[in-house]
């Protein structure tokens, strides 16, 4: 089962200078180094984490979902509850954050990678909810946010795999990359034990081509509004 670092625990329903307080703590726990996309070391297992909300944001939904190299799903873990607090830019973990950890624990097969909705490094405090998730865990965690941190000047080319390097901000770099021929690209940074060139190349041998996201966040995504809408 994954479980969080007990040494790391915190409370999840916080003032917004508490959870700054917390997200400088732990983005010095933040590793970054490379991790193959393919051959010896790469993973075998990548997961997808999603969060759906009721229309009045009183409701989620959390769905974890697992793949294999073949895009197969190989366990999916669904999570009702409460969100801790209200959207705000900047602590998209702590509104999400525990239904995302309950998500993945309850998952049969654990990931050796795990892609999330939101961004990494990339945060003025270098701790986005793939970061704060994967320091959490100790596992290599890959923001796949849809829409950039901050504003872009230009966009990748029309191919699938075309790609740039975003300008660094707060010290950190992440990259737009279209992972779908002519479809709006996705906004990929590091979370935690993955570096850019290895987010980058990661997010696109797990994408079929077919979809804008990853595999394992698109079928994360479609089974967490099946929950939400089964539970009506």
């Amino acid at each position: 089962m994954i479980r969080a670092r007990s040494e790391l625990a915190h409370s999840w329903q916080v003032t917004r200078l508490e959870a700054a307080t917390t997200q400088s703590r732990l983005a010095s726990e933040v590793v970054l180094r490379p991790l193959p996309a393919e051959g010896s070391g790469s993973p075998r297992f990548a997961a997808g984490v999603d969060v759906s909300y009721s229309r009045d944001g009183s409701r989620a939904w959390a769905t974890a979902v697992v793949m294999d190299r073949r895009f197969r799903v190989v366990a999916t873990s669904v999570v009702e509850g409460e969100p801790d607090g209200p959207y705000a830019p900047g602590y998209l973990a702590f509104r999400e954050g525990r239904l995302t950890l309950q998500a993945l624990a309850g998952l049969e097969v654990e990931p050796d990678l795990i892609f999330l909705d939101g961004h990494g490094v990339v945060h003025e405090r270098g701790l986005g909810p793939a970061s704060h998730i994967g320091v959490l865990l100790g596992l290599p965690t890959i923001g796949v946010p849809k829409t950039p941190f901050h504003s872009i000047d230009h966009q990748p080319g029309p191919a699938r795999g075309d790609y740039y390097v975003l300008t660094k901000e707060w010290g950190a770099q992440g990259g737009s990359i279209r992972l779908k021929a002519r479809v709006k690209p996705v906004y990929v940074s590091p979370g935690n034990l993955v570096d850019l060139p290895s987010a980058l190349a990661l997010a696109l041998v797990w994408s079929s081509g077919r979809h804008r996201v990853p595999e394992p966040l698109s079928v994360a995504h479609t089974l967490s509004l099946e929950a939400r809408n089964k539970a009506g």
